[in-house]
């Protein structure tokens, strides 16, 4: 009988033993709040993001900043609050762009700027600015590429249009509209 009932206490604390780290991995993977962390909870949140990207020379290419940056590791999905895009070259001048919202490719190559945005091209000697009004703006920051794939309203001090769609080589400063295309010149002129 003795030897029976000592099979038993080896048994037992094994048995304890499993319940026990299983209980313990449980309690590591979940949150501290106690519920199951989804793929909508931001892995991490900045306040007033801002960044600037410099050239090999150290000079300033462009800045990004937001009110809030969310990012998400599971999709790694990028968002962004009152996003504000500067394209710097001292040579061909600033371009800014503003949205609503904006979300950045996993590889950061492409931010797609969405609600309200609205573009500027600063003048420069033979170019006034420009302005643009549209629903989404994807920019392309390492190309200096611009695309607006729905309906685009662009305005400077003697030229007003509308088009289906545009994309901006702002290297260049060359607008390629497509689409409907309506443009109405303003004379100068009264």
């Amino acid at each position: 009988m003795i030897a029976r009932g000592s099979l038993w206490l080896p048994l037992a604390i094994l048995v304890l033993l499993a319940g026990l780290s299983f209980w313990i991995e449980r309690a590591v993977q979940l949150p501290a709040n106690g519920r199951q962390a989804d793929g909508s909870d931001p892995e991490g949140i900045m306040e007033n993001f801002d960044v600037l990207r410099t050239d090999p020379t150290g000079n300033p290419q462009y800045r990004l900043s937001a009110k809030r940056l969310k990012h998400y590791s599971g999709s790694k999905l990028t968002e962004m609050e009152s996003p504000r895009f500067v394209q710097l070259d001292a040579r061909a001048g600033e371009v800014r762009a503003m949205a609503n919202l904006a979300t950045i490719s996993a590889d950061g190559n492409e931010v797609d700027l969405r609600g309200e945005v609205s573009m500027a091209r600063a003048a420069r000697t033979g170019q006034p600015l420009m302005t643009l009004r549209t629903a989404r703006l994807i920019v392309y920051p390492e190309r200096e590429l611009m695309r607006a794939p729905g309906a685009v309203e662009v305005q400077d001090p003697s030229l007003s249009l509308r088009a289906g769609a545009m994309e901006y080589n702002a290297k260049n400063r060359v607008i390629k509209l497509t689409g409907r295309v309506k443009a109405r010149y303003i004379s100068g002129k009264k």
